[in-house]
């Protein structure tokens, strides 16, 4: 009977651990395809500090800098429009901030975070804080305009901690953080468009007033 249990032990341990590698892999594999130049991504800077991530990434968007900011005001539209976001729903909100629950697939594995988003009344920012989740966020989304005001650079300034037990290879978390980024450039790009994820177009959104 012993011997029976000892069995049955070793083989959940060993399919746990079959899992556990098997993940790992497959989370390493999805990363490699988000190294180097990502279309959406103008440029980047990644740099650790301990556990601290310090970001800097940037866009550009062929949009007005109200156009984008009216646009960082519809998180809840983001799955319709990009595969991996599964999720947004807003738990609660007011003129300058919404508290928004995300399920959305990061380098093929599911996540579930809440944030604020904070918008500034100038227009010309939007602040994000996890609420809940296994990433702590801090950080701020910056938008300039160009010259002729026909089109907005998006700058995306934030530190970044995991919360998770084990630690995360570094090229992995660097692929995570551009690839969440680039999918949210993705999603306002088709908003302002009128697109959705399939590619037909749907009804243009009202302006928000900055």
């Amino acid at each position: 009977m012993r011997n029976a249990v000892i069995a049955v032990v070793a083989i959940v341990v060993l399919a746990v651990l079959g899992y556990v590698g098997w993940s790992y892999w497959s989370v390493q594999q999805a990363a490699v395809k988000w190294e180097g130049q990502v279309p959406e991504i103008l440029s980047e800077k990644i740099e650790k500090e301990g556990d601290v991530a310090n970001i800097e990434l940037t866009s550009r968007i062929d949009a007005p800098v109200p156009d984008v900011f009216a646009a960082f005001h519809r998180p809840e539209r983001t799955p319709e429009l990009v595969e991996e976001i599964k999720q947004a729903k807003v738990v609660a909100s007011d003129d300058n901030k919404k508290t928004v629950e995300f399920h959305l697939t990061t380098l093929g594995q599911l996540q579930v975070m809440t944030v604020d988003l904070s918008y500034a009344k100038d227009g010309k920012s939007v602040g994000i804080k996890t609420v809940e989740g296994a990433i702590d966020i801090d950080g701020v989304y910056e938008l300039s305009p160009s010259p002729d005001g026909k089109k907005t650079l998006v700058t995306y300034r934030a530190k970044q901690k995991n919360k998770l037990p084990l630690p995360i290879p570094a090229n992995v978390e660097r692929s995570a953080i551009k690839e969440q980024f680039a999918n949210l450039m993705k999603a306002i790009k088709k908003d302002l468009a009128g697109e959705t994820k399939q590619g037909s177009l749907a009804p243009r959104r009202l302006r928000v007033a900055a």
